[in-house]
């Protein structure tokens, strides 16, 4: 119960604020929480590894039904996130049938133990970004998990965070391992070692950045926002890019009629990503607009198009936004103030180069 009830509450609560922040921007954390309670304490209840890992699932299913009930928009990428659930719900669940061996009918305290302290850590540093050091969050598999489902939520899918994963798979492996050769107390060098190893490999190669809920509207079209990358993309985010592209060329509004909309549709794209701060991508995906603009957009409108929209961002239609994620990127619904904001930011800057 308490793998789930944590989190609908929280979901509840994000959704009457009076200012929300949309829920694909923090239910990472939230379902990373819902896995680790439902999976951990029902493994160390049952002893059994694999009723852990089949509730865990069932409470990520719920929980995502759940926020695409309140509004969160379609999974960008359904693949990368069930991955991600799938690998956190064993991880999780092997650590309770490991207190269940080791404490037999106490087991399931030492689980709600836990849980209960990784979670404090993990909704401090959501809501309180930098309040907690990274080398104490590179330790935590709450946080490899949020990060992981995070990632896929919000961002390029799960390949960015590879090495969240790896080391959930990693420390699952052991832990079992572990639980298998008890009471033998040696192999718990082995499993601390791992644990070691893996937060160190986490620590060199982290994921993205959380996103931020900054939906505040710039004033002026300068600042952090609106990003273009300096540098070339990485391997992950190059195939990601690589993906979009070819979902551009098949998305409807991308061949609207009316050439000023067009331009809209593909603006978008950059602006409601960086809206929710999905880097790496983010700071990229400027980058492929520019070229989509040139493609479908006649030249000697362009630039007359581009100052439009930058001077009246909001004019004209930003529905498109609730089908990015046909192009593998996170859709937007709600307020449509913000997204038209960073819009305009990007047609003006467009406008120049």
């Amino acid at each position: 119960m308490f793998g789930i009830a944590a989190p609908v509450v929280a979901m509840l609560m994000l959704v009457e604020a009076p200012a929300p922040a949309p829920l694909a921007l923090v239910s990472g954390p939230i379902l990373a929480l819902g896995l680790m309670g439902t999976g951990m304490i029902a493994a160390a209840i049952a002893g059994r590894l694999w009723v852990g890992v089949g509730l865990a699932l069932l409470a990520g299913a719920g929980l995502i039904t759940m926020a695409r009930a309140l509004g969160m928009p379609p999974l960008p990428h359904p693949f990368s996130t069930g991955l991600a659930v799938i690998i956190a719900s064993f991880s999780f669940a092997a650590r309770g049938s490991l207190f269940a061996r080791s404490a037999s009918d106490k087991g399931w305290w030492i689980a709600v133990f836990v849980v209960g302290g990784e979670a404090a850590m993990l909704l401090t540093a959501s809501a309180m970004p930098g309040a907690l050091p990274d080398w104490l969050l590179v330790l935590l598999p709450a946080q490899w998990a949020s990060v992981a489902i995070q990632t896929a939520l919000t961002g390029t899918g799960t390949r960015a965070a590879s090495a969240a994963l790896l080391a959930l798979a990693g420390t699952g492996g052991v832990t079992v391992l572990v639980a298998r050769l008890w009471p033998r107390r040696w192999p718990y060098l082995l499993m601390f070692s791992a644990w070691l190893g893996l937060s160190a490999l986490v620590w060199h190669q982290p994921g993205p950045p959380m996103p931020r809920a900054d939906l505040v509207i710039a004033a002026a079209p300068v600042g952090p926002i609106a990003p273009f990358a300096k540098t070339p993309p990485d391997a992950a985010t190059a195939s990601a890019l690589a993906r979009v592209q070819r979902q551009v060329a098949k998305w409807p509004p991308a061949a609207e009629p009316d050439l000023t909309q067009r331009a809209r549709n593909l603006l978008l794209i950059a602006a409601v990503a960086d809206l929710y701060d999905t880097e790496p991508l983010q700071s990229h995906l400027p980058v492929l607009v520019a070229a989509e603009l040139e493609a479908r957009v006649p030249a000697e409108q362009r630039a007359a198009i581009l100052a439009a929209i930058a001077a009246d961002p909001a004019a004209g239609s930003v529905a498109a936004r609730e089908s990015l994620a046909m192009l593998g990127l996170p859709a937007n619904v709600g307020d449509a103030a913000p997204v038209r904001n960073r819009m305009g930011l990007y047609a003006a800057r467009l406008a120049r180069n």
